[in-house]
């Protein structure tokens, strides 16, 4: 069995198309979700998954065993802490009053506490070594998680008393080519995020070669490409990916924007993503809407009061086919817009990294407010007229999506990865 632990939307939307890939060639897949507080039955590639016959479920409700009283009424009191955070978060931010605000607050940390006090003590590498013995676990698959978070640590305790391999599967693609992007991104934080896998798969040789500085040894390094971008699975995405968007009520008429900015710690500019939202609203013969980025860290409020439609319940890969043009910071988003063939325009004046898009030239790169506004002016009669060529584009497709090899079948890697490095031949296909 490959079982692969998931915790929230981003990895998901990396990880589902391995997991997808080795079902679809008879191999034997388990996805458990590590996070209590993610709700996967409003998850339509885990319910795809489940409706492929996969076995999904929370990893702490996956294995029936003996439970002591404690531990039955610590779940409860989670599960109770669940219930209720999903009610108070079903209201809109600005219709809840400071009192529901707060009583929301409340719950959700000591939720967080009643989690963290039965991880401590019962959620530990015996339970987890309870886990893969029973679904007889060959490979254990995680995405580039912090061996800290959630029941990381334990799993991967007890794969290695097991002897059972780990991988650390990408869950985005790194496109920032300098060094410090944010507070976090450091070489010895790398290091503890890393070394404890066994083997660590990488979208490109940019992620690799910041790895190998940090400390990581390159043997356990492995370029395989994006699984999230390639072809096959965004074929297959399109397919089942839920509508909400409706013509009659977003338009056709109008030039279509998308814009997908990055996470605000990332080196952004709120000033000026705050002006260029504005400027965005005052474009009234462009149809615009805005994706916050789904980690918004301590900028939740720069969109609120905009005439311009926030679009955060909205899932990327539907906006992006619904877009004539996407707008991005430094998002891997680009990389949709891209393999899609819809013109990208890189907001470069938003952030304080550079990134490999703009240095293969794959992306309209524009520089200032002004530009931007004159850009968009133009591409309305001219939707598809952009200033870098085919040839920049296949390059950026070969180096991000396949990994550097324009000839790599990318989910037929993964799948060959994973099952050559699984322990051993107990978990070939079965026919």
């Amino acid at each position: 069995m490959y079982l692969f632990l998931v915790r929230h939307f981003n990895d998901i939307d990396h990880l589902t198309p391995v997991v997808w890939k080795l079902k679809k060639n008879n191999y034997p897949v388990t996805v458990y979700c590590m996070n209590p507080w993610y709700d996967i039955s409003q998850d339509y590639r885990l319910v795809f998954l489940k409706n492929q016959g996969i076995p999904v479920d929370y990893v702490h409700m996956a294995i029936d065993r003996h439970r002591s009283i404690l531990h039955e009424t610590m779940q409860s009191l989670i599960q109770w802490c669940l219930r209720v955070q999903k009610r108070i978060d079903a209201g809109e931010q600005e219709q809840k009053s400071t009192v529901q605000k707060a009583y929301g607050r409340i719950i959700q940390f000591l939720g967080s506490l009643f989690y963290k006090i039965i991880r401590k003590v019962f959620y530990n590498h015996r339970w987890a070594e309870t886990i893969l013995r029973k679904i007889e676990a060959q490979a254990v698959c995680f995405d580039h998680v912090m061996p800290r978070l959630y029941v990381v640590d334990a799993f991967l305790t007890a794969a290695q008393n097991m002897r059972i391999p780990t991988l650390a599967l990408p869950h985005g693609v790194h496109l920032y080519t300098n060094e410090n992007t944010k507070p976090k991104a450091t070489d010895s934080r790398r290091f503890k995020k890393f070394n404890r896998f066994d083997h660590v798969i990488v979208p490109n040789q940019l992620r690799k070669d910041f790895l190998i500085q940090a400390g990581i040894s390159a043997e356990k390094i492995f370029v395989l490409g994006s699984a999230r971008y390639c072809r096959e699975w965004m074929e297959q995405n399109n397919k089942i990916v839920p509508r909400m968007i409706h013509p009659e009520r977003h338009g056709n008429e109008k030039l279509r924007v998308v814009f997908m900015p990055s996470k605000p710690q990332c080196n952004v500019h709120l000033e000026r993503l705050a002006a260029t939202c504005l400027v965005l609203e005052d474009l009234t013969e462009i149809n615009t809407m805005i994706k916050p980025h789904t980690r918004k860290g301590f900028a939740p409020n720069i969109y609120q009061g905009l005439r311009i439609p926030i679009v955060s319940h909205m899932l990327t890969a539907e906006l992006c086919d619904w877009a004539d043009i996407i707008l991005v910071i430094g998002s891997s988003v680009i990389s949709e817009a891209i393999v899609r063939g819809k013109p990208a325009l890189y907001l470069k004046y938003l952030h304080d990294n550079t990134t490999l898009f703009e240095e293969i030239g794959s992306c309209w790169t524009i520089h200032d407010e002004t530009e931007l506004s004159d850009t968009l002016i133009f591409l309305q009669s001219n939707r598809s007229k952009v200033p870098y060529d085919e040839a920049s584009i296949a390059q950026y497709i070969t180096e991000v999506v396949k990994g550097g090899n324009p000839a790599r079948n990318v989910l037929q890697e993964y799948e060959q990865f994973i099952v050559e490095h699984s322990k051993s031949d107990t978990g070939s296909r079965g026919l």
